[in-house]
């Protein structure tokens, strides 16, 4: 096994050791969560989402622009490219630049090449930025920097979920299609079906991350440049994986941009039909589950004492929409111009790029205390389950196992059977054996095997859960079979992601120590002959 495949499934098993503790933990602190601030930062510390924040912070210091322009630099000392004499000169300037003030002015090489020409003199510092044009890698930096900050969100949004999932994964409730009751279900099981397609935005966000994080610099205008630079030094000193190698497509690329806001237009657009969902269900005429706080109405008064409004859970919405914005500016960016070098593909690829990360972080974010801090009326929620035939398709099933019917014609026996009992006025719970008899004799003619007690128990909500323990269904222990895998492949995927934070680390580590050795090895080649050692 590799050295990186080893380290890891190291973190793999460290990242699945300290979510079953920290789930451990879970009962006795999450019941003392509210829906305020403070709590969504507990909750953004236990899901390390502000420590990965601050790590990814950290490592752009003093930003990423300078990493950008002294990454380029060292390049060209270390290649020959500016001249041996000028190096100790250049190399001792850079370690300065970089712990001071200036180090976070200058956003383009024009204006870090004019700050080292009236430092040091076009002589010696005219050749910093041979073979570079303005934009590369101006863009990708700050979305690469937003992107891992809101991947490591999405992580955390996904173990709230799953945390949510397993707590309530024998809550009884209708299941709809078409608004309308269709077959029972679970809170449960319904929150790993919002879980799965986030989980599955990740991985697309993944593809994204990695078309972004490949290095433009050395594309030159269009064609690359004679000079003999290592690309691929640059590319490890920015922490990036590899390079756009076409000179021309490294000018003319845009996809990675395109993948990223798609996959967090798909996000938002999951969400939104969570907060369609959550909004219904937490209205009078449903009262499934209930949020701690709301908003008020500036006109009626009973908006607090009743039933708030649910202004972040509708903010959801409109933020989806502003993704979805996002998604299109950004698309259409990179539409009737030249595959070439552009202003829309150079320099405006990234607004779009980040006003949609700036959405997920602003709408997704409260999702966490939200599902954390949610009250479930289960009694309701099975008692409203228990008032329709959202379980008649088990009741078919069972007239196929006892009786040899096929299921169409069962199906048509069911069906007959149900309007007549919703014409009396007869719920699930109530239902009568008589009744689907007459139905039987209706449609083939002959009675069916079934008791009274077994016709309850197949339109039973619960019983349905129970026993639809298909690979994906409903049954409880299903559903946490679901979620077990799930973790496992959550902290996979946070091993991955630690993994792209620590190549950052390690790139800006390398490009320092190769900046402090040219800086040194020129001070030394400075000291008089026969100097070293004497006292």
């Amino acid at each position: 096994m590799s050295t990186l495949k080893k380290a890891l499934a190291t973190a793999v098993l460290m990242q699945l050791f300290l979510a079953s503790f920290a789930r451990a933990q879970n009962e006795n602190w999450f019941s003392e969560l509210k829906a305020d601030r403070e709590s969504l930062q507990r909750l953004l510390e236990h899901t390390n989402v502000n420590k990965l924040s601050k790590r990814i912070d950290a490592v752009y210091e003093p930003s990423g622009y300078t990493w950008i322009n002294i990454a380029w630099a060292v390049m060209l000392m270390k290649q020959g490219i500016i001249p041996e004499e000028h190096v100790p000169k250049v190399a001792a300037a850079l370690e300065e630049f970089w712990d001071s003030p200036a180090a976070s002015r200058y956003k383009d090489a024009r204006g870090f090449q004019g700050y080292f020409n009236g430092k040091l003199g076009a002589p010696v510092a005219g050749n910093m930025t041979i073979g570079r044009v303005l934009p590369s890698g101006r863009m990708e930096m700050p979305v690469r920097r937003e992107l891992l900050k809101q991947m490591s969100l999405l992580y955390g949004l996904q173990e709230i979920l799953l945390d949510t999932a397993e707590k309530y994964k024998t809550a009884v409730m209708p299941g709809y299609t078409h608004n309308r009751h269709a077959q029972p279900t679970t809170l449960g099981h319904y929150l790993v079906s919002v879980h799965d397609p986030i989980e599955q935005s990740l991985e697309g966000l993944e593809r994204g991350y990695r078309a972004i994080n490949r290095s433009r610099l050395g594309c030159g205008a269009l064609a690359g440049t004679s000079w003999p630079i290592d690309r691929e030094l640059v590319a490890t000193y920015l922490g990036m994986d590899g390079l756009i190698e076409n000179t021309n497509y490294a000018v003319a690329s845009s996809d990675g941009f395109v993948t990223v806001v798609a996959e967090l237009t798909n996000t938002m657009a999951v969400l939104s039909r969570l907060a369609w969902d959550f909004d219904i269900w937490s209205t009078n005429e449903y009262d499934f589950i209930d949020f701690e706080v709301g908003v008020g109405s500036f006109m009626m008064p009973q908006k607090w004492a009743e039933r708030a409004n649910q202004g972040q859970i509708e903010a959801t919405w409109f933020g989806a929409s502003k993704t979805l914005a996002n998604l299109t500016e950004v698309a259409s960016m990179g539409m009737k111009v030249p595959h070439g070098d552009t202003n829309a593909l150079e320099y405006h690829m990234q607004d779009g790029a980040l006003a949609a990360l700036g959405n997920v972080n602003q709408y997704a974010k409260p999702w966490l205390v939200l599902l954390a801090t949610i009250e479930v009326h289960e009694d309701k929620m099975l008692a409203r389950a228990r008032s329709g035939y959202s379980a008649a398709t088990e009741l078919a099933n069972e007239l196929v196992r006892t009786d040899g019917l096929d299921y169409r014609t069962a199906h048509d026996v069911v069906q007959t059977f149900i309007l007549e009992s919703v014409k009396q006025g007869l719920p699930s719970r109530e239902a009568k054996i008589e009744i689907l008899q007459a139905a039987a004799q209706e449609v083939v003619g002959k009675e069916m095997k079934m008791t009274q007690e077994q016709l309850r128990q197949a339109l039973d909500p619960a019983h349905f859960v129970k026993v639809t323990n298909c690979r994906g269904g409903v049954a409880p222990e299903e559903v946490a079979r679901m979620i077990q895998e799930r973790r496992k492949r959550l902290a996979e995927a946070r091993a991955r992601h630690l993994a792209r934070i620590e190549q950052l680390e390690k790139g800006k580590a390398q490009l320092l120590a190769d900046l402090r050795s040219l800086a040194e090895a020129a001070g030394k080649a400075k000291e008089p002959a026969g100097s070293e050692g004497e006292q």
